[in-house]
C-alpha cells in the first residue's frame, strides 16, 4: 500500500506533469519587496515612515496572537510527543487533485536508547468521518503514504509532495492524517507523534502552508454513542443521568466488554462511577447522580462522561468521551439525548471558567499595557529572519510558542 518517497509526484498519480508540477511550483514562499538603492531621499523617508507604521502593525498582530496562545481558559493535554511539522496544501478544482507537499519537522522527541537522535519519517493518509480506516476514495489504491527516511535527526527536512484524488465535495468531511516515525531496522517502528487535520476549514484557493504541533496518537476505532439526561432541582442540585450506550468498540478481540461510565465536573470534587456491565458492548445504566451547582455557575460548568472497558487482568481501556456544555442548559425543560463517542485526549479543554475569570483580566491588562508602552523590544522592532518567540506564564499555567519569517506567523 505504501508509496516510494523517491517518486516524482506525476509517478505517484499519473497525471499531466505540466499541470502538477506547475502547482508544486506554487508552494515555494515568494521573495519580498526590496526598496529601490537610488530612491529619492524624500519618497525614502515617507517610505520608511510606512514600514515603521507597518511594523507597529505587524508587532500588535503578533502579540495578540502570542496572547491567544497563552489564553488561560484553554488547555491541552501534555504527554511525552513534541514538536512540529510544515505543511503545505493545494487542490485542483478541475482533477479533483489534492497535493499535499511535507515540508519538514522540528524539535523532535527521540525514541531510541542514546536518548539524543531519530531516523524520522512521516505516513500521510486522508480519512473521513464515515470511513474513518479508509482511503477516500481509494479507487487507485493509493494507500498510505511515506516520505524518505532522514537519518540522525530531531529536525528533518522532506519538501516531499504527494497527491491524493478527493472530490470537491468530499473535502468538508476530509480529514488528512499524518504521523511521525522513528524508523528501526531492529525491532519495530517508535510512533513519535501525529497531526489530524480538518480540510474542511481550509480555503483552497490559494496554497495554504502552515506549521503545526504533534500530538498523542487519536483512537480513531472508538464507535458508539452515549444517551444522558440532566434535570435541575432547586435550589442548587444537578441531576445527571446515564442512561445507556450503543455500538461500543471491542477493545480485547479475546474478551467480552465490561463497560461503565466515570461522570466529572471540572472544578467540582464529586466523581461518580456507574455500575459495571458486564458482557455488552450496548450496556443500559439508568442511574442517576447528583452534583451541587447553583445557577450561577451553570454557565461556566461542563460535564466528561468517560466510557471504559474494566479489565481485570490488564489495564483498563478507554471506550471514547463525550463533553456537554452547561452554558444554555434550560434548567425548566431539562435534557435527553445521544452523543457519539470519541477519543478526547488531544482536544483543547475548556478550563474551569469559573476559577479562570480573574486571570483572563490580568492577561487583558497585560496585553493593553504591553501595546501601549511597546514592550517588550524584541517584538516591537523590525522582524528579520526566522524566529521563534516563546513565552510562558507560570501562574497561568500556560505557555506559547509562535514561529515567524520576517514577522510573518507560519
Amino acid at each position: 500500500m505504501g508509496t516510494s518517497a523517491s517518486k516524482t509526484p506525476t509517478e505517484q498519480h499519473g497525471s499531466d506533469p505540466n499541470r502538477v508540477q506547475g502547482m508544486a511550483r506554487l508552494m515555494v514562499a515568494r521573495p519580498q519587496k526590496k526598496r529601490p538603492k537610488n530612491m529619492h531621499p524624500l519618497l525614502k523617508m515617507l517610505d520608511e515612515e510606512d514600514e515603521k507604521y507597518e511594523y507597529k502593525k505587524q508587532s500588535m498582530y503578533l502579540l495578540k496572537q502570542l496572547f491567544k496562545g497563552m489564553d488561560p481558559t484553554v488547555m491541552k493535554t501534555v504527554g511525552d510527543v513534541r514538536g512540529e511539522i510544515k505543511l503545505s496544501f493545494k487542490y485542483d478544482q478541475q482533477k479533483n487533485l489534492l497535493l499535499v507537499k511535507v515540508v519538514c519537522a522540528k524539535e523532535l522527541v527521540p525514541k531510541d536508547l542514546s536518548g539524543k537522535a531519530a531516523d524520522p519519517y512521516v505516513k500521510v493518509r486522508t480519512v473521513s468521518l464515515n470511513e474513518i480506516s479508509e482511503m477516500i476514495p481509494d479507487t487507485s489504491s493509493e494507500g498510505i503514504k511515506k516520505t524518505s527516511v532522514v537519518e540522525n535527526t530531531l529536525n528533518p527536512t522532506y519538501n516531499e509532495i504527494f497527491t491524493f484524488h478527493i472530490q470537491s465535495e468530499e473535502l468538508a468531511d476530509a480529514k488528512l492524517r499524518l504521523q511521525v516515525w522513528d524508523k528501526d531496522i531492529f525491532s519495530k517502528d517508535d510512533f513519535m507523534g501525529e497531526r489530524i487535520i480538518d480540510l474542511g476549514r481550509f480555503n483552497f484557493s490559494e496554497v495554504v502552508t502552515n506549521w503545526f504541533d504533534l500530538e498523542a496518537e487519536t483512537d480513531l476505532s472508538i464507535t458508539g454513542d452515549l444517551e444522558v439526561s440532566l434535570n435541575y432541582r432547586l435550589p442548587q442540585t444537578l441531576l445527571v443521568t446515564v442512561n445507556r450506550a450503543n455500538d461500543l468498540v471491542r477493545r480485547d478481540p479475546g474478551r467480552s466488554a465490561d463497560p461503565y461510565v466515570k461522570v466529572s465536573i471540572p472544578g467540582i470534587p464529586e466523581i461518580h462511577k456507574t455500575k459495571i456491565a458486564s458482557g455488552t458492548l450496548n450496556p443500559v445504566w439508568d442511574e442517576t447522580f447528583e452534583f451541587d451547582v447553583s445557577q450561577e455557575e451553570l454557565g461556566e460548568r461542563y460535564i466528561v462522561f468517560h466510557v471504559i472497558d474494566r479489565d481485570i487482568v490488564s489495564d483498563t481501556d478507554s471506550m471514547g468521551q463525550i463533553c456537554f456544555d452547561l452554558d444554555n442548559f434550560d434548567i425548566e425543560e431539562g435534557f435527553r439525548g445521544k452523543f457519539p463517542l470519541a477519543d478526547m485526549k488531544n482536544n483543547n479543554r475548556v478550563r474551569t471558567k469559573w476559577a479562570q475569570k480573574a486571570l483572563v483580566q490580568e492577561f487583558k491588562e497585560a496585553m493593553y499595557a504591553h501595546a501601549v508602552y511597546g514592550n517588550p523590544g524584541f517584538l516591537f522592532q523590525k522582524q528579520d529572519g526566522n524566529k521563534v518567540l516563546r513565552v510562558e506564564s507560570k501562574k497561568a499555567g500556560t505557555t506559547t510558542k509562535l514561529r515567524t519569517v520576517d514577522g510573518v506567523p507560519l
